[in-house]
């Protein structure tokens, strides 16, 4: 018998090399199997425990459910609980912010019960102090310390109007003619400044003039005629509108004022001799140095001047106080309506208040006699007064464009050129210039 593994004994060799072989085999099939078993072992673990977390959570979720149901309830709960003492101290809140989904009636009938119902609580101690100290005042009938002047000198004060001015009784300088265009308050500020330059040089002023005008084409009352150069015909005068006498009589004390001129002035040809001043010889509000050297030479030399147009020919600043003084008095005292002017405008008055309201020193200034002096307990009421001045010489006048076309434009030009021949320089401007002088409104 030889030794295994030598090639003698080859048999035994090769059974030893078979069961090696066969052990590996073994080996690897196993592990195979094992790896492939836990493979399947994981897997199945893994599915086991997402239904068991399943399980639990849900698990969970039924334990407790309650509680968060609670805690929800519990915080709305709170929420509505704030809500509802925010609105209890401050009720303006549940006022400014209705809740929606109410109807227009019932957001109506809810703003009538709020104004209906008591004021805020942090006003009643306000209003309650109020009540008490009115009462009190109605019981002593005691005039308040606030109303009472703090200076004696300064109590003794009196409207400007009611002051004398002591005025030179010597000779005057000329007259002084004015004839005034435009409408009733074009007209009455050219009556208060012709009043002022008569005591301004010393000169008699003759009651004032109106001419017709093409725009208001006033119906014929009075006919006069001053010289061969103007007619005043075809328009109300100045008795036509306001007192003459009552004018003359307030005024007397400051100017003397004549209702005609002498006869040896009536037939002149003002515009012969020099003394027609018209709106283009006088810049508009003229200052009072301006009538001292340029208007005042020529009064001085032919004892007249006829101011023509005279609109706004008188400014306001600088102007001394004597002089603005007596044409506050001219405006506010003065002038007073004829009497059939203050019983329509009395009519009128008491049809817009529709009640019988309170009385005030206006009313007996404007309106005279005719409008009731007996108090009313009544308050003033409001109302609106709209004047309607959209007419051709305005439109002229402002150099806007109002949309009408072609033929506007030619109307308003030509209108321009025969009334107001001194504006033609201005539209040669732009009209962004204009709108920044206040001339254009469109």
């Amino acid at each position: 018998m030889g030794k295994q593994g030598s090639p003698k004994s080859s048999r035994p060799g090769s059974l030893s090399f078979d069961a090696s072989s066969n052990l590996e085999y073994q080996l690897r099939w196993e592990k195979a199997v094992l790896g492939k078993g836990i493979k399947n072992n994981i897997v199945k673990y893994g599915s086991y425990k997402g239904v068991c977390n399943g399980k639990r959570h849900t698990w969970w979720l039924h334990r407790h459910i309650r509680s968060i149901i609670f805690t929800f309830l519990l915080m709305g709960f709170l929420f509505l609980l704030d809500s509802l003492m925010f609105s209890l101290f401050n009720p303006s809140f549940l006022k400014t912010s209705p809740a929606p989904g109410k109807s227009h009636e019932q957001e109506g009938s809810n703003t009538a019960y709020n104004d209906e119902g008591k004021g805020p609580v942090m006003y009643s101690r306000l209003l309650q102090m109020a009540s008490v100290s009115l009462a009190e005042r109605e019981l002593e009938q005691k005039e308040s310390k606030y109303w009472k002047q703090p200076f004696q000198q300064a109590s003794m004060w009196k409207p400007c109007a009611d002051i004398k001015v002591q005025r030179d009784k010597n000779s005057r300088n000329g007259f002084i003619l004015v004839s005034s265009n435009g409408g009733l308050n074009q007209q009455r500020v050219a009556v208060c400044n012709a009043v002022a330059v008569s005591s301004l040089l010393n000169a008699t002023l003759v009651i004032p003039k109106f001419l017709y005008s093409n725009v208001w084409k006033d119906p014929s009352y009075n006919t006069a005629s001053l010289s061969s150069l103007t007619s005043f015909c075809g328009c109300s005068q100045f008795s036509d509108i306001y007192q003459e006498e009552t004018f003359m009589n307030i005024l007397k004390d400051d100017i003397d004022i004549v209702k005609e001129l002498p006869s040896h002035l009536k037939s002149m040809d003002f515009e012969a001799f020099g003394s027609l001043v018209t709106d283009a010889d006088l810049s508009k509000e003229a200052t009072p140095e301006e009538y001292i050297k340029n208007i005042l030479p020529i009064l001085l030399k032919n004892r007249v001047v006829h101011f023509l147009g005279f609109g706004n020919r008188l400014g306001f600043d600088p102007l001394p106080s004597d002089l603005q003084k007596l044409r506050c008095k001219c405006n506010f005292h003065a002038l007073k309506y004829v009497l059939k002017i203050q019983k329509t405008a009395s009519l009128l008055v008491k049809r817009i208040r529709k009640n019988e309201a309170a009385k005030s020193m206006l009313d007996k200034q404007l309106l005279g006699n005719f409008i009731s002096n007996v108090p009313s307990n009544e308050h003033t009421s409001k109302y609106l007064a709209l004047h309607l001045r959209f007419e051709v010489d305005m439109v002229a006048y402002s150099m806007c464009d109002f949309g009408g076309g072609e033929n506007e434009i030619r109307e308003l030009q030509a209108y321009r050129e025969e009334h107001f021949p001194l504006l033609l320089e201005r539209l040669k401007k732009t009209k962004y210039v204009l709108q920044i002088l206040k001339l254009c409104i469109n």
